[in-house]
C-alpha cells in the first residue's frame, strides 16, 4: 500500500496529512468502517496568500460578492479590526486586517464580485 500526502487547511491552519489509501478488493469490510490510525499530522508554515496577506494588499480567500464595508480611505486600523463583509456560498466571511496600518486604497465597492486573491483593500 502507498501512502499520498495533502495539505489539509482548518480554521486558516495548514497542516499536512499523510494517508495510507486501502484498495476495497484488500480487506474484506466495507472501506467506510475500516478505521486507520492517522500516521502523521503536523502543521505546516503560512504563505502570504494564505494569510491574506501580499505586500500590504488584502486579498479575497474566496470569490463572493462584497455586502459590506466596514473602513474608509485614511482609517487607522489594527491586526483583527473588520475591515468588509464578503458573502460566498451564502454565507458572510469576515475579512480581517493581518496588520496594523492605514487603509491607503479600497479597490472595491458594495454589491462588486470578486474573485479568489483579488486585492480588495490596501494597508500602508
Amino acid at each position: 500500500m502507498s501512502t499520498r500526502k495533502f495539505k489539509i487547511t482548518i480554521d486558516g491552519k495548514v497542516f499536512e496529512a499523510e494517508v495510507e489509501e486501502i484498495r476495497e478488493e484488500e480487506t474484506d469490510e466495507p472501506i467506510i468502517n475500516k478505521k486507520e490510525s492517522t500516521q502523521s499530522i503536523k502543521e505546516m508554515p503560512r504563505k502570504k496568500e494564505q494569510t491574506g496577506l501580499s505586500g500590504g494588499s488584502i486579498i479575497a480567500p474566496m470569490p463572493g460578492k462584497i455586502v459590506f464595508i466596514k473602513c474608509s480611505k485614511g482609517q487607522a486600523v489594527k491586526r483583527g479590526d473588520v475591515l468588509l463583509i464578503l458573502e460566498a456560498m451564502k454565507m458572510e466571511q469576515e475579512i480581517k486586517a493581518k496588520t496594523d496600518g492605514t487603509v491607503s486604497e479600497i479597490k472595491v465597492s458594495v454589491g462588486m464580485t470578486v474573485q479568489k486573491e483579488d486585492i480588495l483593500i490596501t494597508i500602508g
